[in-house]
């Protein structure tokens, strides 16, 4: 019986409640984070869509697609450092029954986006191609990376308003609106790559360049519909149109003390991490496709850390606001083991099916092995990644971005670049040596993310 007990257990989570009794800790991790795993598996399956139909035209096709995303999310991490902002603000906010305040945040999130957005376009129109040549990339691949770069980098605010928008809806706890409207620019997304990209359902045929006006479009929409339940209708948050629209430098500095030193995180993590495909730019063109397999791949492993880091930043955030610090801890470690355990049976995955799933996207036989090898490595760091990525996620919903600014600068640059250069280049380990480097980075930033959660520094900040 002993053995059942924790299965018993739960299944008691999900039995009916009572209309007045309150949610246990598990129950709203669940309600929060499933919406979150679910709208994090269709924002990876916009990439994996595109990939998987590019993937037909060949390894230029995949490098050079590859590399542009990988740029687009590097001048993107401003939208996603506002959104980390907006979404820990809003949370302590609703935590502190001040919804006019969450409202306000919101709407001048919004307003910051659509500057950062001009700034975004402008970078990656004019400086695209020559990042791309001095990575090494071979001139088809720089050609079909900087074109996809133009067209995404110029519609940006698309995406600045999903990261913006649904950032403060989670902060207010709605994880669900985001999902659906994920999911619906998922279905908008597979069928212009399969019209645009081969020219079907008589539409122009663009080849790889056609996954660019495709997912743009489908950004688009979701941006839309944001705004829509924003405005209009969702279960958490609705702005009214009407006032708070001019530049407040009050609350734009409330929102830049947690959001600056996110956005620096990212943006030095994205640095990094051209710099590590750098690196393996210049070990040929199968390097580079085996890394963005694998990577596409290690988006589904992921998944559920993102999806419990939403309900940890939430819900750390929340109990902060409502005073309850004992709350806001355990929802912190409650979100880790949940996505430790789901993150490690994924692990497995990766490891024993690493052929099969490397030949979903391509059966060429210079590919498949090095992407399979690097599976074998993915697979091995799952739960140090779950803790990387989780207690981060917690650490950030009590807006102390600053420290895992610095753990990631520090692994990033010092740990994951100079070990995987070290190995990979001056000892000739090639891509086993760069990506050890990887496997480094992510053990030595769990081990600092656990020393800063418990030192407890994240329960007094003022935000």
């Amino acid at each position: 019986m002993s053995i059942l007990t924790p299965w018993l257990h739960r299944i008691d989570l999900f039995r009916k409640r009572a209309p007045n009794e309150p949610l246990s800790l598990n129950r709203q991790l669940f309600h929060l984070a499933w919406p979150s795993l679910v709208e994090n598996l269709l924002q990876t399956m916009l990439g994996v869509v595109d990939l998987i139909f590019v993937g037909k035209l060949g390894a230029d096709a995949i490098a050079g697609i590859g590399l542009g995303n990988q740029l687009m999310f590097t001048l993107v991490v401003a939208f996603m450092g506002l959104g980390v902002g907006t979404t820990a603000l809003v949370a302590r906010a609703i935590g502190a029954k001040q919804r006019h305040d969450a409202m306000h945040i919101t709407k001048q999130s919004l307003l910051l986006t659509l500057g950062i957005s001009v700034i975004v376009a402008v970078l990656g129109i004019v400086f695209g191609e020559r990042v791309l040549d001095l990575m090494g990339a071979t001139p088809p691949v720089a050609k079909l990376g900087s074109e996809f770069l133009q067209v995404t980098a110029l519609f940006s605010v698309f995406i600045g308003i999903m990261f913006v928008g649904g950032g403060a809806l989670r902060g207010a706890g709605d994880t669900r609106t985001p999902m659906l409207i994920t999911g619906f620019i998922n279905i908008v997304n597979i069928i212009l790559d399969y019209g645009l990209i081969f020219g079907n359902l008589g539409l122009p045929q663009l080849g790889a360049i056609g996954t660019a006006y495709a997912t743009t479009f489908a950004r688009g929409v979701g941006a839309a519909l944001i705004l829509v339940a924003l405005f209009w209708k969702n279960r958490a948050l609705v702005l009214p149109l009407r006032g708070d629209w001019n530049f407040e430098p009050q609350v734009i500095r409330r929102i830049m003390n947690i959001g600056l030193p996110a956005s620096g995180e990212n943006i030095i993590f994205q640095l990094g991490l051209l710099t590590f495909s750098a690196m393996i730019v210049g070990l040929g063109t199968a390097d580079i496709a085996a890394m963005n397999v694998s990577f596409n791949i290690m988006g589904f492993s992921i998944l559920p850390a993102f999806a419990f880091g939403v309900a940890a930043t939430t819900l750390v955030g929340q109990n902060l606001g409502a005073g309850n610090i004992p709350r806001a801890e355990a929802s912190a470690w409650h979100a880790l083991k949940s996505g430790t355990l789901w993150m490690c049976a994924m692990g497995v995955i990766f490891i024993f099916a690493r052929t099969q799933l490397v030949q979903l996207y391509t059966t060429d036989a210079s590919v498949v092995p090095l992407a399979a090898m690097l599976l074998i490595m993915i697979g091995l760091m799952q739960p140090f990644q779950a803790i990387a990525v989780i207690l981060s996620s917690a650490l950030r919903g009590a807006g102390d971005t600053r420290a895992t600014m610095l753990i990631t600068t520090f692994t990033t640059w010092g740990i994951r670049v100079c070990v995987g250069y070290v190995l990979g280049i001056v000892f000739g380990l090639g891509l086993l040596g760069v990506w050890l480097g990887w496997c480094t980075d992510f053990f030595i930033r769990a081990m600092l993310i656990v020393l800063r959660f418990r030192s407890g520094k994240w329960k007094t900040l003022k935000v």
